[in-house]
């Protein structure tokens, strides 16, 4: 009778294992909350579909048949399972500290592991040295050492665990991986509306030994010191215009590189007409900062005569199809172009070739016939994007709720920005080979939301097209015409 009913509970808890996989195999996003957990895009969501969905799978399976067939060889399976999971959860509990989900789910799994142990212990006629019921009380034991000694040497594992961290994040030092050409780490690849994904607009373009950084978005210093590009290794910053997401983090990015490699000078900062109002009101927002940071640190680590930035201006003029070299160095070639984003003005792209390696960024602009003209032939055109279908949900929404200013401003900002449906146009019209879309508008937390945004766009242009997040690195090698991409976060 008892062997009956410890059975009948194996069973149950082999269909609740079994329903768990199915959730995750067929309702994937809905067990986010459930396990706490916030995906990557596609590749998360994949993830719960397959190891999740899987792992229940493979544990029901045992369970089930160990119940049916009265097998505890069977049944001992996810039993194993099931108490790595516990040491698991019980050391983040340590480490990580715990949460009322996460208990639930113990207190769950703790049930599933006594009953499958009793019904193993109750089918076994002759228990012998190493079967189950003594490997569950080894695992138990572990679990009490582990986590005793996790509270009891907290201080000293939690100095370890932060030096290998510092370690790793010293010594990742993406540019001497690089091989030469031309590379773009996306730092930034949002827009003003918060997205918990991305920065504010910023681009690192590596050419050489050279790294140039096209917009300062709020938040890019920290994200570009993430992707192991040292801010203290930036030639030169590229502005594109002078609103407010575009140059929020100017200031940081200054201080990261004056600090990061003790400069002497200031920070070149290149830009059209009214860089010079920019860069000085910087220098003047910061001057107290930096007589805090000398007296702080001494004058060999902050040189008084390399903090802030020197503007280097140059002439756009507008409505024009004109362009100008506002850069040459060792084999790259930087060169400004209007692009239209009225009634801001002056603003302009960039195109950068580097040994017979080209990439444009576009700014932000409505359509630009001036664009395509000079993002011909591009190895990669980094463009800027706006989903009006998706816009036009937000300002629907805050007109329901009588948010008539973020309504005005959702009703405004198409009009000097470009769909991705016209974006794709434009690169297939000028050739280019890859289209990659940054200061995504609005937010796209996930990359469900990607084909959302990218509406036709696939349709219309026949190159490959990526919506980029940040830490996404374009490496364009000289001498080839490889377009490689990786994920650096």
């Amino acid at each position: 009778m008892t062997q009956r009913i410890l059975r009948l509970l194996a069973g149950l808890s082999g269909i609740l294992l079994l329903a768990l996989g199915l959730t995750c195999l067929l309702a994937p996003a809905g067990q986010l909350d459930q396990f706490s957990i916030l995906p990557q895009g596609n590749a998360g969501l994949s993830t719960i579909r397959g190891d999740l969905a899987g792992l229940f799978f493979g544990m029901a399976l045992f369970a089930l048949r160990g119940a049916i067939t009265g097998s505890a060889q069977w049944l001992s399976v996810p039993g194993i399972f099931l108490s790595f999971i516990v040491l698991g959860r019980c050391l983040g509990f340590v480490v990580d500290g715990s949460s009322k989900s996460a208990m639930q789910s113990l207190a769950v799994e703790l049930v599933i592991i006594v009953v499958l142990a009793l019904a193993t212990m109750a089918l076994r006629k002759r228990p012998a040295p190493g079967n189950s019921f003594r490997f569950f009380v080894a695992v138990a034991i572990l679990l009490v050492i582990a986590t005793a000694s996790s509270v009891v040497f907290q201080k000293q594992l939690g100095l370890i665990l932060a030096t290998r961290t510092l370690e790793r994040n010293f010594d990742r030092q993406l540019l001497a991986t690089l091989p030469d050409g031309l590379h773009a780490g996306l730092c930034g690849s949002g827009s003003p509306l918060a997205d918990p994904t991305r920065s504010g607009p910023c681009i690192a373009v590596i050419a050489g030994k050279h790294v140039y950084i096209v917009d300062t978005g709020d938040g890019t210093a920290r994200k570009l010191a993430l992707m192991g590009i040292p801010p203290g290794r930036i030639d030169a910053i590229l502005l594109t215009h002078f609103h407010s997401d575009h140059i929020a983090g100017l200031g940081d990015m200054m201080i990261q590189r004056w600090g990061g490699a003790s400069h002497t000078e200031p920070t070149p900062v290149i830009g059209p007409q009214g860089v010079e109002t920019v860069v000085a009101g910087f220098n003047q927002a910061y001057s107290l900062d930096k007589g805090y940071r000398i007296a702080h640190h001494g004058e060999a680590t902050m040189p008084p005569t390399g903090s802030g930035g020197t503007a280097r201006p140059f002439t756009i003029v507008q409505d024009s199809d004109s362009s100008q070299v506002v850069l040459q160095q060792d084999g790259l070639t930087i060169t400004a172009f209007a692009v239209h984003h009225t009634p801001v003005f002056p603003a302009v792209g960039y195109r950068f070739d580097y040994k017979g390696r080209s990439l444009v960024i576009s700014g932000d602009t409505a359509p630009s016939a001036v664009l395509a003209k000079y993002a011909h032939g591009v190895d990669v055109l980094f463009h800027e994007g706006l989903q009006t279908t998706m816009v036009a949900a937000i300002q629907h929404q805050a007109e329901g709720v009588g948010r008539k200013s973020a309504a005005k401003i959702m009703a405004d900002i198409p009009s000097y920005h470009t769909r991705p449906e016209d974006a794709a146009r434009l690169a297939q019209q000028a050739e280019v080979k890859q289209l990659v879309f940054y200061h995504t508008i609005p937010p796209l937390p996930l990359a469900y939301l990607n084909a959302t945004f990218l509406g036709d766009a696939p349709r219309l242009f026949k190159g490959p097209i990526t919506v980029s997040k940040d830490g996404l690195l374009v490496s364009l090698p000289a001498g080839s015409t490889t377009i490689a991409m990786r994920a650096l976060l």
